[in-house]
């Protein structure tokens, strides 16, 4: 009788400690999905103010990036530490391609405005009205350029504001010029000024300032590219010895004293990489 009890007590015990288990489990991925699901309306709206559709079905990747990650972190180390580095890096994997394909438009539109500034100032010349100069240059344009400005001809057709589109393009393409030209285009219709003047010196203006970024962009390159060295160098030369002679840092990772100073030699390696970004930069 003692003994049934006994069987029956460790049964129920069993059923409640995995029917917590599993409750747990699905509490969890249900959590996982929705934070992976806000994730990827965040990302594909991000991508659809940058004119990159993309179907929220090819989003899926959002869900499996972080154990892709982690799986090849174990494939290559073989550690529990690998496999949480990989993970982390696997959330943060398509945030960073989305600021790569935003930050590579940027680029590609403060390339184009130049020629769109000598544009607008041409068809001002030629007696057109400045909507109808976007219009030319939507048409002659290629994308980026004729996208945000199509969207400022299109927002000026359901009623608003030519000033408040141009405020607008302004808030949506955040760079230097487009500020520049966005103020300039208001104060000149605000007070009056020779618009077609005023674009054409705008882009010279631009032009220098091109110019200018482009020289130092190649006189810091040698100083960016060896804070790029300093930064993969550690972390390659880690991993060589580790291959070479997996208990080399046990004594490191065993001890107090070693893992404290993986600590302060992974934080000054951060400050390091900070501290290098910081001097190679320069704002114009």
């Amino acid at each position: 009788m003692l003994l049934l009890t006994f069987l029956t007590l460790s049964c129920a015990i069993f059923l409640l400690a995995w029917l917590l288990y599993e409750v747990v489990i699905l509490l969890i991925i249900r959590k996982y999905k929705d934070v992976q699901e806000k994730r990827a309306l965040k990302l594909t709206e991000e991508l659809e103010e940058s004119f990159i559709f993309w179907e929220k079905k090819r989003m899926v990747f959002i869900y499996f990036t972080p154990f892709i990650f982690a799986g090849l972190g174990f494939l290559l180390l073989r550690h529990i530490i690998s496999v949480i580095i990989g993970f982390i890096l696997g959330l943060v994997f398509p945030n960073l391609m989305v600021n790569i394909a935003r930050r590579q438009r940027l680029k590609k539109f403060q390339s184009q405005l130049v020629d769109a500034t000598m544009m607008l100032s041409s068809s001002l010349k030629a007696g057109l009205s400045f909507i109808q100069a976007i219009e030319v240059l939507c048409e002659e344009m290629p994308a980026p350029i004729s996208q945000e400005f199509y969207l400022v001809l299109k927002e000026n057709k359901w009623g608003i504001s030519l000033e408040e589109s141009l405020r607008r393009l302004r808030d949506r393409v955040p760079i230097e010029e487009v500020n520049l030209l966005v103020s300039s285009i208001l104060i000149a219709r605000e007070s009056g000024g020779e618009l077609t003047r005023v674009l054409s010196r705008l882009a010279e203006t631009i032009r220098n300032n091109l110019k200018l970024k482009e020289k130092i962009a190649t006189l810091t390159l040698q100083g960016r590219l060896q804070g790029l060295i300093m930064m993969v160098l550690p972390f390659a030369f880690a991993y060589f010895v580790y291959k070479q002679n997996p208990g080399h840092f046990d004594i490191m990772l065993e001890t107090n004293l070693g893992r404290t100073f993986l600590v302060v030699a992974l934080v000054l390696q951060i400050i390091g990489m900070i501290l290098i970004q910081r001097i190679s930069r320069m704002k114009v």
